[in-house]
């Protein structure tokens, strides 16, 4: 089965063949790494390139899976079409020293969240969304595209998709206390952030199959903040574009 496109960066991709695949064990593996080039913070005047590993396992077609783009979670529908289920995925922090501007700020930790998804498709759109909430709050995820092969090995897939937050989440990566703000040495202002929308973005993403093992995947986006996102003082640059490109093998 084929899986539904999930939000940006989260699907090991499948393999697009006409031939016939083959029997395999229940287990799926996938194994890889590549880089990304994009804004040091969100919201940062700067951008850097970072290495992006790829590792992951999935279960009883995809039922089950692991990795650390996604998470752990399940599965439960039992449709082609249709992906609903529960997952605990990483919320990746944030350094101080990732950027100058951050000064004052302090390090945001790393923390697991909780969520459910739901992911559909209508050939060849699909549509997927997901909530997750952890120490750091909650937040919504949201996108929408079309998806279609170009050739038998190569896929292509174009996309919008949205992101909210609530009070907790949007003050947490970019709300500035009064102790904060002192420990800039007020270059920062005092800022309280609040729930609404913190970005929307455009992407777009291309998969090729060398072979039923090796494959690669690029990808382009770009994203505007918006809300209390876009009004922080941490915010230099309110929109910016993104690259990534993987290379994996499944097995």
């Amino acid at each position: 089965m084929e899986p539904i496109p999930d939000l940006p960066l989260r699907t090991i991709p499948p393999l697009v063949t006409t031939e016939a695949k083959p029997s395999t064990s229940a287990w799926e593996f996938s194994v890889g790494g590549g880089a990304v080039y994009a804004p040091r913070y969100e919201g940062a005047a700067n951008d850097r390139l970072r290495f992006m590993p790829l590792l992951g396992a999935s279960y009883n077609d995809g039922r089950f899976f692991i990795s650390l783009l996604r998470g752990i979670g399940y599965n439960f529908s039992e449709v082609k079409n249709m992906q609903y289920g529960v997952r605990i995925s990483p919320r990746l922090g944030r350094r101080e020293s990732a950027d100058p501007h951050l000064s004052g700020m302090g390090n945001i930790g790393f923390t697991p969240e909780a969520g459910l998804f739901f992911n559909r498709r209508f050939a060849p759109w699909y549509v997927s969304s997901g909530i997750s909430a952890g120490s750091h709050g909650t937040h919504v995820e949201a996108g929408a595209g079309i998806g279609f092969p170009v050739s038998a090995l190569d896929r292509l897939g174009v996309g919008i998709n949205l992101n909210w937050g609530d009070s907790k989440f949007n003050q947490t990566y970019f709300g500035v206390t009064d102790a904060q703000a002192a420990a800039s040495g007020n270059v920062l202002t005092t800022y309280s952030a609040s729930a609404g929308i913190k970005d929307y973005a455009v992407t777009a993403n291309w998969l090729h199959n060398y072979n039923r093992s090796w494959f690669s995947t690029a990808g382009l986006s770009y994203k505007w903040l918006a809300g209390s996102a876009k009004q922080s003082p941490l915010t230099q640059r309110d929109s910016a574009g993104s690259a990534n490109f993987l290379v994996g093998y499944r097995f």
